[in-house]
């Protein structure tokens, strides 16, 4: 008779019970994807130039090993990535169908006719972030991005020109730091037209990037100049309540003493 009363609750008590597994795997997927988000969005600049060169560059063998190393490594890292989080989610279909640029980068094999695609797709997901600039963290980032691609630019434009001085990747970033920085050492320049045209653009990036920087920074001032004047303004609340609580104690006071006893 009583058997049924007990099949509900324990259905009840499981349904909770998955309810409570499902929020927390859902509050770690969380975590974890605000974790790894930049990391994986620098490796996602880094990984263009990894793809890019063999492609336009003339490399020794010994830095096509390096090129290749890395290329695998970062490839590792975001397969690794999108294995851990789509064992942690709990609707892993809706969850690959949300993350399926990364899935792609996964399953599109090392197959030399696919690098321009990989490089679409790498390039795609560098960018993909991009309304998420007006945080520091990422303006950072994008500022790490902004200077492998003047690099990779310069170096694919400069390396064969007569008279470069630009013609290795090390010297493009070297020359893209210290061009983003506004230093302007000048002991390397880019001597072609296309090479000065990226200049160009990597300056005015460099101008927006610490603009940006300066911008976030007086907005945190500002931002604390509000909370100091918001607890100023309590504070001046709190002593007006006082003064008027005392005021109250002193005229009830002076009615006592008016009075005159029975």
């Amino acid at each position: 008779m009583n058997s049924y009363p007990s099949q509900g609750k324990n259905k009840i008590k499981q349904t909770q019970s998955k309810i409570l597994d499902v929020k927390r795997r859902e509050d770690l997927l969380l975590r974890i994807e605000r974790i790894t988000e930049l990391p994986l969005l620098a490796l996602s600049f880094v990984m263009i130039p990894l793809l890019v060169g063999p492609f336009l560059w003339e490399l020794s063998s010994g830095e096509d090993a390096i090129f290749a190393a890395l290329d695998s490594f970062i490839w590792a890292v975001f397969a690794i990535d999108l294995i851990v989080k789509t064992s942690i989610a709990p609707h892993r279909r809706a969850f690959l169908r949300r993350h399926w640029l990364d899935v792609i980068i996964v399953l599109v094999p090392f197959i030399r006719p696919l690098r321009i695609l990989r490089i679409l797709l790498f390039g795609s997901r560098a960018f993909i972030g991009a309304r998420r600039l007006v945080h520091v963290d990422f303006l950072v980032v994008y500022g790490l991005g902004l200077i492998i691609l003047a690099a990779t630019a310069i170096t694919t434009v400069e390396r064969n020109a007569e008279g470069a001085e630009i013609v290795s990747f090390p010297d493009a970033l070297w020359w893209a730091v210290v061009t983003i920085t506004t230093v302007g050492y000048g002991d390397t320049v880019p001597v072609t037209h296309a090479g000065r045209a990226v200049a160009y653009v990597l300056m005015l990036g460099g101008i927006a990037f610490f603009s940006g920087l300066v911008a976030n920074l007086s907005a945190l001032l500002v931002k604390g100049d509000h909370k100091d004047q918001e607890s100023l303004d309590r504070l001046h609340q709190e002593m007006q309540k006082l003064r008027e609580e005392i005021t109250g104690l002193k005229l009830e006071r002076e009615r006592d003493q008016d009075t005159p006893p029975d």
